[in-house]
């Protein structure tokens, strides 16, 4: 059996009401989603029991629903309404019984949601695949973990680094690595990483990095809609990525939930912030999920390959 079906078959017990739409989603993909959902299933049971399936389904459910309330009330506001940064920090980022839940949830909707499904393809075949031999990797709010980890199964050759502002997160991040046998070549901190400019003087880069902070890949997966301005993401990417190097960037589009700060409404405008810090957009990729007739605001997800220029 795959490992894929561990997390599905939890999907059946916890999260009912989604399971038909996210096991359609993972059929319609099979080998896709197989790539990411098989080696996550062994190191989530090696690292947290067989009850790991249920609880990550159980955080799904949540999820979805918190996603679904959110939306009604941007359709009803007609603009995001967020949390209050300060609670955004103690009540989501450093929360553990909401971040872990969430983060389970955060990497199922990859192979689960239709919207998200073109950001595995992008992110393996076009980026992690087409990184330089022996490349060092940054994972810019990493969370969870897990594409840091996949690059590195993906590729024996490359070195990663993660860094995420939520020690809840790094910490099930660390539980994972610990698991996977990447250890040697994978790292996670918790680390502000636009904080006083910590991209271009972080200790990290020492090591791995080669002493001039630029690196031969950068992933920035749906982190920009959770900064109250994205520009200075941009303009620190440009600054890490080295000129044979890539970047990984994705965010969501008309797409609330209670950290989801600068609303996004346009494709054209995270090409244009890219483009204005100095990278080049050689892949654009966005997938709308299914609304209601009639709704104002049309959610989607956003992938792109960036170059320096």
């Amino acid at each position: 059996m795959s490992h894929a079906n561990l997390f599905l078959e939890a999907l059946d017990r916890k999260a009912r009401m989604f399971a038909p739409h996210a096991r359609g989603t993972f059929e319609a993909n099979r080998e896709l989603c197989s790539w990411l959902l098989d080696p996550l299933a062994r190191w989530a049971e090696a690292a947290y029991g067989s009850s790991v399936f249920d609880d990550a389904a159980s955080g799904y459910a949540e999820y979805c629903f918190g996603v679904a309330k959110a939306k009604q009330v941007y359709e009803r506001a007609g603009k995001y309404t967020p949390e209050a940064m300060p609670e955004i920090m103690s009540e989501v980022y450093e929360h553990e019984d909401y971040m872990i839940p969430y983060m389970w949830a955060a990497i199922l909707i990859y192979p689960f949601w239709p919207s998200m499904v073109s950001h595995i393809a992008m992110f393996r075949d076009e980026f992690v695949r087409r990184l330089p031999r022996n490349a060092s990797v940054l994972e810019l709010a990493c969370g969870h973990g897990v594409l840091s980890l996949l690059a590195a199964e993906e590729r024996p050759d490359i070195q990663v680094e993660g860094t995420d502002i939520s020690p809840p997160a790094v910490a099930v991040a660390n539980r994972l690595l610990a698991v996977s046998g990447h250890a040697g070549r994978v790292r996670f901190a918790v680390q502000d990483a636009l904080e006083n400019d910590a991209l271009r003087n972080d200790a990290l880069q020492t090591d791995h990095q080669g002493g001039n902070g630029k690196c031969q890949g950068v992933i920035s997966a749906m982190l920009a809609e959770h900064l109250m301005d994205p520009k200075p993401l941009f303009a620190a990417m440009a600054r890490r990525v080295s000129p044979e190097g890539l970047v990984f960037f994705s965010t969501a589009l008309e797409s609330p939930q209670r950290d989801h700060v600068f609303e996004y409404n346009h494709e054209s405008e995270t090409l244009h912030m890219a483009e204005a810090a100095g990278l080049r957009v050689t892949r654009l990729a966005s997938d709308a999920s299914a609304v209601p007739a009639g709704s104002r605001f049309l959610p989607r997800a956003t992938a792109m390959i960036l170059r320096a220029r």
